[in-house]
């Protein structure tokens, strides 16, 4: 009688210590993955604040041209964007940049700055600044330093020959399981609002809708397609300004009517 008690006893201590593991092993693995993930997403936005200031000065230098920056943008972020093995069902890994060779051969791997299977860039720079109401009145060529533009008379005409640029890192996450949950976390709609990390607005969804790359107008933007295809994507924004010290071609680097920049702080 006593042995079958101690049999009950143990299957019933086993059966409670399996429920426990089922409970507790889901969440103490996202701990330790979402540590990791948190670690990297942390480097990136390092990175991308960086890459703001290279990217604007690479402007200031060379009219806002838009490709250009992003080209030097590009050039800091390159040892955390990931590249896809060869073959076709290469994984796509991160390669480190611990040399001029490296640095070089990787660049000329992404130097198209479009992200393999996905509508998006690796860096993408939005021009804040300065917009068409800014410099009303400007046509062809503003100079940088014209003493008209240098020695303003108010606060918008301040702003004529200052660049203010965003740069936004399409930061691919890359921990399994973390990355679904932080994702889903962040931009997810089929979660509380308490556990969402902030609201998708309209202006934010439209920018990155189908119509900015020449597709059509799903009316879903390319982070929440990537996610359906397993790919998630964190956009990570980082801004600059800077004094020009080139100049403006207005013909040809045609200037935003607007600020088009996205703004955590605005939600």
């Amino acid at each position: 009688m006593r042995g079958r008690m101690n049999s009950r006893t143990t299957a019933t201590q086993s059966g409670q210590a399996a429920v426990e593991s089922a409970i507790v092993l889901p969440l103490f693995v996202f701990l330790i993955l979402g540590t990791l993930q948190i670690g990297l997403m942390h480097q990136a936005r390092l990175l991308t604040k960086y890459a703001a200031y290279k990217a604007v000065r690479a402007g200031s230098l060379h009219n806002a041209n838009v490709k250009t920056m992003e080209a030097a943008a590009l050039a800091v972020l390159l040892p955390i964007l990931g590249t896809r093995a060869s073959g076709a069902g290469g994984i796509e890994y991160v390669r480190p940049v611990g040399s001029a060779s490296e640095f070089e051969t990787k660049f000329n791997e992404l130097k198209s700055n479009e992200m393999p299977g996905v509508n998006l860039k690796y860096a993408e720079v939005t021009v804040c600044g300065p917009t068409q109401e800014e410099i009303s009145g400007s046509s062809g060529e503003l100079d940088f330093d014209d003493p008209k533009n240098t020695t303003p008379s108010g606060w918008k005409e301040n702003h004529k020959t200052k660049l203010r640029i965003q740069v936004t890192l399409n930061y691919r996450l890359v921990i399994p399981f973390a990355d679904w949950v932080i994702y889903q976390a962040a931009r997810g709609r089929e979660i509380p609002m308490q556990l969402r990390m902030g609201k998708i607005k309209a202006q934010e969804q439209a920018k990155t809708s189908g119509r900015r790359f020449g597709g059509a107008a799903t009316g879903e933007g390319p982070y929440e397609s990537a996610a359906g295809q397993g790919v998630y994507i964190m956009p990570i924004r980082a801004t600059y300004t800077m004094r020009m010290q080139s100049n403006f071609y207005l013909g040809t680097n045609a200037l935003p009517g607007s600020n088009a920049c996205v703004f955590p702080f605005s939600y």
